[in-house]
């Protein structure tokens, strides 16, 4: 019952995130708060899901309920590639504006989309407790399955040691490294990875408005 209290307090901070990152949209900020926003909805949704597990029960309804997860992980998390590469082109470093990195990062994203759809098409369910949370995971899915998610991640890492470099901002490099450094123990302690996410959507919306701010200030200075 604890763990699902979790689930939904996590819950409740992504969907927080997303109406945050709503607001500024629709005040016409950068669409650097784009993704972040949609995957504050989908881990907010993903949440939502695993803190109900207990309450709904084994059956068809979790089942169905749970395959969106899967298939938001697979479409939206390596869509962080492109995101990251734009965050250092709109920082002004000079590596993400190269023709070869820019095709980099689509082959790199789109190869990742499908190694993760290929796992949604071959997902086989099942219910599974954990301290005492009830949910769906896929029975077949190994170490390669998380695959897109590592890879992503330590993209975004390798953009945030960028912006920390160029100009001392370190709030992508700390957040991203907090999901790094819970990635690994996602799989035995599945509230901590989640934690994590929560972490580096943070990141995201708080890298996503640096850049607004800074592209204000430089468009104030007098040319």
């Amino acid at each position: 019952m604890i763990v699902s209290v979790l689930f939904l307090l996590l819950a409740v901070g992504h969907l927080a995130l997303a109406l945050i990152g709503v607001s500024q949209i629709r005040a016409g900020a950068s669409r650097m708060f784009m993704l972040p926003t949609v995957l504050c909805a989908a881990l907010c949704y993903d949440n939502a899901v695993l803190a109900l597990g207990s309450t709904l029960g084994a059956g068809r309804s979790l089942e169905l309920m749970s395959v969106p997860r899967f298939v938001l992980h697979a479409i939206l998390t390596p869509l962080l590639v492109l995101w990251a590469r734009a965050a250092m082109d709109r920082a002004d470093i000079p590596v993400a504006r190269r023709r070869g990195v820019q095709a980099a990062a689509v082959a790199l994203t789109v190869a990742l989309i499908a190694i993760g759809s290929l796992h949604v098409l071959q997902l086989d369910l099942r219910p599974r407790w954990w301290a005492g949370a009830l949910r769906y995971t896929d029975v077949d899915g190994s170490a390669a399955t998380a695959v897109p998610a590592i890879i992503a991640g330590l993209v975004v890492l390798a953009a945030g040691v960028a912006l920390w470099r160029r100009h001392r901002y370190r709030v992508l490099f700390a957040t991203a490294a907090v999901m790094t450094l819970v990635a690994g123990a996602a799989p035995v302690i599945p509230v901590l990875g989640n934690a994590g996410e929560l972490v580096l959507s943070a990141g995201l919306l708080g890298t996503a408005d640096w850049l607004r701010r800074r592209d204000e200030d430089r468009s104030m200075v007098p040319q």
